[in-house]
């Protein structure tokens, strides 16, 4: 059943009065009453069960067929029922109704996750980022260092993993190659059948950039001032499925990776790396609305042994520095895993980082996944067995178990594992999803999931089962898929005020959502002069008017409170002349000044309801 949907289940009993409902009753009180019967009379039992059994089957087939004649027939025998019986309408009902709520489903659930414009966004997108701030005069001699020391902007090298679908890994070529800090893009081809040239992933880009241009776009993109990134193909002998990512990755001439696989693009990669280099040793990953609430219960902590943990697919797009990926090629280097284990690594790696990754959540573009390998019928099987593997091995590690004759990692592994939570820790972590446009992240502080730590991972063997451990986590307060379908995160700021992020939860006083942007408000181009947010709830609006503050930020760590005329409109609450104050420091600006990257909507009282959000505009830029 596809994540999102609901299950439909099938309708159990009889209509009263029917013989089928009779022969439903005289078969339970036939069996209750052979519990009472001495064990000398079993057998005379049973063969009294099964001969009713035949005849009731026999009785209740005729009464379904009699239901199922025409109105002339159920007349001419003399019967009542029929399809104009109440109940067989009522049945009737239900089954139209559970019919739309599937099909309701279905649209939500694609409408949530995927993006279906892709050839009218994807080729229009470029990136936000000047490639000057990746480019220098020593570019040339020395790549690897070609920024400041101090410069936060990191260049990186791309890794595309290629599986039978060549025409999928060049678009995805194509589209990173608009995005200045993809310095060096290495190819893993895993199909030996076929030979890839490097030469056959330029014409396509060139034509990328050339549509850009031909659409009317005045920026020039970031491939025609910075020069193309250099591409390295490496066309497999056999198929080393995901283990070839992490050994690519340790090829790269920069110090972090980007992965993803050729059946996806990602049309949120500014801002993925804004996240990223916030956050450069970390594991930063996309995921659709779907799976990111999946992954929640695919978290695992015990404080008692230092574990804290998440699982996370990096298909669709992933940062990592190179050196976790070295450190994880030294964990699987001190396993006895056998190579089927090893080539599906991407079921290891964000486990055996002992780290929540950080993830956002937001639609994306599939490409052609006819190939894939999570098409395959034991797909969810061998993930489960899988994951069950990793936990349960760095759980044996972490807690001091096994490590003698026969232990799944040698003696002195525990060196290997990360033994404490990296910062921000996951309490603190407050991105949720990207923007629509690509130039902003959507934030706050309310989760609508339960956090990690409120569910305990055992380290009793006999007690590691992952699909209890789900059951503990959604046997919270926890979001409904049908929930995340419709009210999930980025709905705030998808473009669409048809769509809503639902807060799930009240808001106390001092709880917040807000922007982060990736680049300072005016160099993207945006006059800030006011604000307007949408709402379709009434109660939504009446706390922004009078119960919300209204922060901005350079850095995302000191805030200023602003201020500013507020109108209630239909649907919306506006804010106009909006100035802002640092109150210890007693300096005012106004909002469009150049360096304000992040803003906050902050809650100045309890709020008694969840609130929903719609739409953001910031200036002239809808969000």
């Amino acid at each position: 059943m596809p994540l999102g949907h609901s299950e439909i289940l099938p309708l159990h009993g009889h209509p009263a009065g029917s013989l089928g409902h009779y022969a439903h009753t005289a078969r339970s009180y036939i069996r209750n009453l052979a519990r009472r019967l001495s064990p000398s009379r079993a057998i005379l039992v049973i063969l009294s069960i099964l001969a009713f059994y035949v005849l009731t089957t026999s009785l209740a087939h005729d009464d379904n067929g009699m239901d199922s004649r025409s109105p002339s027939s159920s007349k001419n025998s003399g019967s009542s029922k029929g399809n104009n019986h109440p109940e067989s309408q009522m049945s009737l009902k239900e089954r139209k109704l559970r019919e739309e709520h599937e099909r309701m489903m279905i649209e939500w659930d694609s409408r949530s996750n995927y993006r279906t414009d892709l050839a009218e966004v994807g080729t229009s997108r470029i990136s936000s980022y000047p490639a000057s701030l990746f480019t220098t005069s020593s570019d040339r001699d020395h790549p690897a260092s070609s920024l400041s020391s101090n410069s936060k902007y990191i260049p990186v090298t791309a890794v595309i993993l290629s599986w039978k679908r060549k025409e999928g890994a060049k678009t995805v070529v194509a589209h990173l190659r608009k995005y200045p800090f993809i310095k060096e893009i290495l190819i893993w081809n895993n199909n030996p059948e076929v030979v890839i040239a490097a030469s056959e992933f330029t014409d396509r880009a060139k034509d990328s950039d050339s549509n850009n241009n031909n659409n009317g776009n005045a920026t020039v993109s970031a491939e025609a001032a910075n020069g193309w990134p250099s591409i390295i193909v490496f066309n497999s002998v056999a198929n080393l499925h995901d283990f070839s990512k992490y050994t690519t990755c340790s090829l790269a001439k920069y110090d972090h990776c980007y992965i993803q696989d050729d059946d996806w693009i990602n049309l949120s990669l500014d801002s993925l790396y804004t996240l990223f280099i916030d956050h450069p040793n970390s594991l930063v990953t996309s995921t659709i609305p779907a799976m990111y609430a999946q992954q929640r219960t695919w978290m695992f902590q015990n404080a008692q042994v230092g574990l804290h943990t998440g699982f996370s697919w990096l298909g669709a797009g992933s940062f990592m520095p190179k050196s976790a990926v070295f450190n994880f090629l030294l964990q699987l280097g001190g396993s006895n895993l056998w190579k089927e284990r090893v080539q599906l690594s991407d079921l290891f790696f964000s486990l055996w980082r002992n780290q929540y990754p950080i993830v956002l959540s937001h639609a994306l573009a599939p490409l052609d996944q006819s190939s894939s390998w999570s098409g395959r019928i034991d797909q969810w099987s061998v993930v489960y067995e899988h994951m069950t593997d990793a936990i349960v091995r760095i759980t044996t590690v972490l807690s001091g178990l096994g490590l003698v004759n026969g232990s799944p990692h040698r003696v002195g592994a525990k060196s290997d594992f990360e033994t404490e939570e990296e910062t921000p820790l996951f309490k603190d972590r407050h991105t949720r999803s990207s923007c629509a446009n690509d130039k902003c992240l959507f934030q706050t502080n309310v989760d609508m999931f339960p956090a990690p730590d409120q569910v305990k991972w055992s380290v009793e063997p006999h007690s590691r089962d992952i699909h209890a451990h789900e059951a503990r986590f959604k046997a919270l307060d926890y979001p409904s898929p049908e929930f995340v379908a419709m009210h999930t995160y980025h709905y705030s700021v998808d473009q669409d005020l048809s769509t809503c992020w639902h807060s799930y939860h009240a808001l106390a006083r001092g709880d917040f959502f807000g922007l982060q942007f990736v680049l300072p408000l005016l160099d993207l181009g945006a006059n800030v002069n006011s604000i307007e947010i949408w709402s379709t709830l009434d109660s939504t609006l009446q706390v922004l008017e009078s119960n919300m503050l209204i922060k901005a930020s350079v850095d995302g760590d000191e805030w200023m409170t602003c201020r500013g005329q507020v109108e209630r409109t239909q649907g919306s609450v506006r804010f106009t002349d909006v100035s802002c104050t640092d109150v210890g420091k007693n300096v005012g600006i106004q909002l469009d000044t150049r360096g304000i990257q992040y803003l906050r909507f902050e809650m100045t009282d309890k709020v008694t309801s969840p609130i929903e959000i719609c739409g953001i505009r910031v200036g002239d830029m809808l969000l």
